[in-house]
C-alpha cells in the first residue's frame, strides 16, 4: 500500500513539474513576432513614428494579428498584404520554448 501511496505522489509531483515547466518556457508576443520575421525574409525598420515592413522588396501595407496564452502554451496568427496584392498568414504554436508552424484546420480550431 506505501508503494502506491509513493508512485501516486511521485506522479502528482512529476505533473506539476511539468506543468511549470511549460508556463515558464511559453514563448512570449515579442518572440513570436522575431521569429516570423527571421523565418519568412520579412525586414522592418523604424521610420520616424512608424514602422515600414518589407518581403522581397515589396511593402507589406498592413498586418493584423492574433496572440492567445493558455499559460502552458501560446498560439499567435498574423496576417500580412502586401504591396502586390498578396495575402499571407502565418499560425505559429508555442510549446516548451520551440515555435512551429501550423496549418489552418481542426487543430488549430481547438487551440484557439
Amino acid at each position: 500500500m506505501k508503494n502506491k501511496k509513493r508512485i501516486f505522489i511521485a506522479g502528482i509531483v512529476m505533473i506539476i513539474f511539468l506543468i511549470a515547466i511549460m508556463v515558464f518556457t511559453t514563448p512570449t508576443k515579442d518572440e513570436f513576432d522575431k521569429w516570423i520575421l527571421n523565418e519568412h525574409g520579412i525586414v522592418c525598420e523604424n521610420i520616424g513614428w512608424e514602422e515600414e515592413c518589407t518581403k522581397d522588396n515589396q511593402l507589406i501595407w498592413n498586418s493584423s494579428s492574433h496572440f492567445k496564452n493558455v499559460g502552458i502554451f501560446a498560439s499567435y496568427e498574423k496576417d500580412f498584404k502586401i504591396q502586390n496584392g498578396e495575402q499571407t498568414t502565418f499560425r505559429v504554436l508555442g510549446i516548451f520554448g520551440n515555435l512551429f508552424m501550423m496549418k489552418d484546420g481542426k487543430v488549430w480550431e481547438i487551440l484557439n
